[in-house]
């Protein structure tokens, strides 16, 4: 059977797979987020998977050149997941950063993303965030800058539910690295001076993103560190590839033309280079099924994008009526990718989420919250300015799905659940 056959079928299959399955009111699910599938990804899957290569191959290298196509960054290393392209980038920039003790991070976080400070050494310091636009406090990161000055190393700052911050203003003046977790916010961006747009990442040293299902874009399991630095790209690549001083992809070698000729002072004369290690790396690279699947999703990013937005529009316009509930500010230079629909519910979060989950409505809370509560990093070293505002998002909100699995006849059943909860009150 010819491989034209084979993808025929296929398509035929997952065509009729994904046709839309009729939504009940009070029994089917609404979903918080999920991955959005197309026959072409089962294509590119199929193909990836009859190519009999499932390493990093020719869908990793598309993958990569439609991410370099994307973002403007010229280095893009592919990785296994968000969380271990947060460690990559995290110990690539603690090489190539002079040493420090502290990182500036946000107390509202995801767990994975303070990992890595911990885990490299260093000690966080923990600002609040503004609950009222979901970004970190200028105000005290300014107070760090100057409380802790030539001890900060760097920063790693989150785009919150696809909300960004103006990373502009965080910068270190070239004292430290500037890590930018983009994971809930690709497409993401702020205006500039001249009316387009800086997607988030733009003014960072290395930004992180997530291909996890519940993301804009999925590869089942998968992320990517992204860097304009070369320097700093290869620190990376080798992370994520054992430590290996060699920067081969699997199945070349020689591309250094000299791999027989290095020179290092404990190792034997002419010892293979992709066998020399130079740093105390890990595995932690991304499959072909990952980037096949990855390439026809990113295809499709902005009209993911752009159903989110109306998606959370839609949302908004109708939950406006509801007096008692607050919803995130939007700067005017702002340009949001939402991730999800925040909803600032105070005194009765619980109580809300209760009703819509009964409702088989699906609710998420807001990263960890202040993280600095959660039972694996309660009692760790840290230094804080105050976490009202980190507090405040803990207890009082959470979010709702606005993703492009999230269809009209979804949207009229939510706000009518929202309606019996305000008119029962």
């Amino acid at each position: 059977m010819s491989k034209n056959k084979i993808l025929g079928l296929v398509e035929d299959y997952v065509s009729y797979q994904l046709q839309q399955k009729e939504f009940i009111p009070g029994k089917s699910k609404v979903p918080a987020s999920g991955a959005v599938l197309s026959p072409q990804d089962a294509l590119n899957l199929t193909e990836a998977v009859l190519n009999l290569w499932y390493t990093e191959g020719k869908f990793c290298a598309k993958f990569r050149r439609s991410l370099k196509e994307y973002s403007g960054k010229d280095y893009i290393t592919l990785c296994n997941s968000g969380s271990s392209a947060s460690l990559l980038a995290m110990c690539a920039a603690v090489e190539t950063f002079a040493p420090a003790t502290y990182v500036i991070t946000c107390a509202t976080n995801f767990p994975t993303s303070v990992a890595p400070i911990y885990q490299t050494g260093h000690i966080p310091i923990y600002i609040d965030i503004d609950p009222k636009t979901l970004s970190p406090n200028i105000y005290q990161f300014y107070m760090a800058l100057e409380r802790y000055k030539g001890k900060i190393i760097g920063t790693f700052l989150p785009h919150i539910l696809g909300f960004p911050f103006h990373e502009y203003y965080f910068d270190l003046d070239n004292e430290g690295f500037m890590i930018v977790d983009c994971c809930d916010a690709l497409g993401a961006g702020v205006n500039n001076d001249i009316g387009d747009i800086n997607l988030v990442g733009t003014f960072s040293d290395l930004s992180t993103a997530s291909f996890f299902p519940a993301h804009h874009i999925t590869t089942g399991e998968g992320g990517a560190v992204f860097t304009q630095h070369e320097n700093i790209s290869k620190v990376v690549d080798s992370f994520a590839n054992w430590g290996r001083d060699c920067w081969c992809a699997p199945g070349q070698d020689n591309t250094c033309g000299k791999r027989f000729d290095w020179d290092w002072k404990h190792l034997p004369a002419g010892y293979d280079h992709k066998y020399t290690f130079s740093r105390l790396g890990y595995n932690l690279k991304m499959t072909e099924w990952q980037a096949a699947l990855g390439v026809s999703q990113l295809s499709r990013l902005w009209d993911f994008v752009a159903t989110r937005q109306r998606n959370y529009k839609y949302i908004l316009d109708n939950l406006l009526i509801f007096e008692q509930l607050r919803f995130v500010d939007i700067p005017e230079w702002s340009r949001p990718s939402p991730f999800g629909f925040p909803i600032y519910a105070e005194g009765f979060a619980e109580d809300l989420i209760r009703h819509l989950e009964d409702r088989k409505i699906a609710t998420r809370r807001v990263f960890a919250g202040n993280i600095t509560r959660q039972p694996g990093f309660h009692g760790m070293p840290n230094i804080t300015f105050g976490l009202s505002g980190s507090d405040d998002v803990m207890e009082n909100m959470f979010w709702i799905g606005c993703s492009p699995n999230v269809t009209d006849e979804m949207l009229h059943y939510v706000f009518e659940a929202f309606d019996d909860y305000f008119r029962g009150k």
